[in-house]
């Protein structure tokens, strides 16, 4: 035969396993009240019940402790005794088309660029729309199987677009002292003396092959660009390289500087670039960030979260 001390027990062990647990105070309370609390007399006649039994009295306290956990519960805030209450996640609101990229200050917001459309280089690159009268020059070719690649970044304040390869600084561009700027290209051949003047003016000549290796090695080894060693990257989710490419304090009597074509020549004096070389379901694309020593560190740092925003769909 079961005590009342088995009861009390019994109903706390069970209360044990859960998470709706209550204080003994008010378990105890509970089972004070259940076997002494007197009935109030109906004014009919009522017919008389047997005493309550042990395992009904359980019963009965085992409902009445689970009712006031639930109302416990309820009247709980979202934390306290019994932890978190799980509330609802936050519908996400559908992210904002980007605009397209063009030209002029640019407001902040998320871009689409479409930087293949357009074939960069320049007339040495060009060549004689007639091939059997003036071919284009061998690695000055931008084939046009990527012209679809479509990129997206984040622009923050105090950007300019330039249609529809490009952005920079607002009202500073990309020339020394203390520009900063951002393009997209593909890698191409290399001029073996960058600095063209009108005696060496003619088209690349160092043969770079299709692959981020390939363009990454042919800078790397160049017999006069200050470049650092290819590293492994990944950018965009795709992998490559990535390389730092310092350009020489005096470039006055260059007319341009250009590294390789097609490409971007340099934009002033001890310009510095960044290069992330990568392999885009075997098409490779250039991302290459351009600043100055005297570029400030809060406009450096802008720029770096623009290259770290870009997504590309190929």
């Amino acid at each position: 035969m079961s005590t009342d001390r088995d009861t009390t027990r019994i109903v706390r062990s069970w209360l044990d396993e859960g998470v709706t647990a209550l204080p003994d105070r008010v378990l105890d309370a509970v089972l004070d009240q259940v076997p002494t609390t007197p009935q109030r007399r109906a004014w009919w006649p009522a017919r008389r019940f047997p005493p309550m039994n042990r395992f009904a009295r359980f019963a009965v306290v085992a409902a009445a402790v689970v009712t006031l956990a639930v109302i416990g519960y309820n009247l709980l805030p979202a934390t306290g005794l019994f932890g978190s209450r799980a509330t609802p996640e936050p519908t996400p609101s559908p992210a904002a088309s980007p605009m397209t990229l063009h030209s002029g200050t640019l407001t902040p917001g998320a871009y689409l660029v479409t930087p293949f459309g357009l074939r960069l280089g320049s007339d040495r690159c060009a060549g004689n729309p007639s091939p059997s009268a003036n071919p284009a020059a061998s690695g000055c070719s931008d084939p046009r199987s990527d012209d679809s690649t479509r990129i997206t970044l984040a622009v923050p304040d105090g950007w300019a677009g330039i249609d529809p390869t490009a952005i920079w600084l607002a009202g500073q561009g990309s020339t020394a002292p203390s520009g900063a700027a951002l393009v997209f290209g593909r890698g191409a051949w290399l001029h073996s003396d960058p600095c063209l003047t009108a005696e060496n003016e003619g088209a690349p000549d160092i043969p770079v092959g299709p692959t981020v290796d390939d363009f990454a090695s042919a800078i790397a080894d160049h017999p006069t660009l200050d470049a650092t060693t290819p590293v492994d990257v990944t950018l965009a989710g795709y992998s490559g390289k990535y390389i730092d490419l310092q350009l020489p304090a005096d470039i006055s009597a260059c007319h341009p500087y250009f590294p390789w074509e097609p490409g971007i020549y340099a934009q002033g004096p001890s310009q510095r670039s960044h290069l992330w070389i990568l392999d885009v379901d075997g098409i490779r694309i250039v991302v290459q960030s351009m600043d100055y020593a005297s570029t400030s560190a809060e406009r450096r740092a802008e720029l770096q979260a623009i290259v770290d925003s870009i997504r590309i769909e190929p």
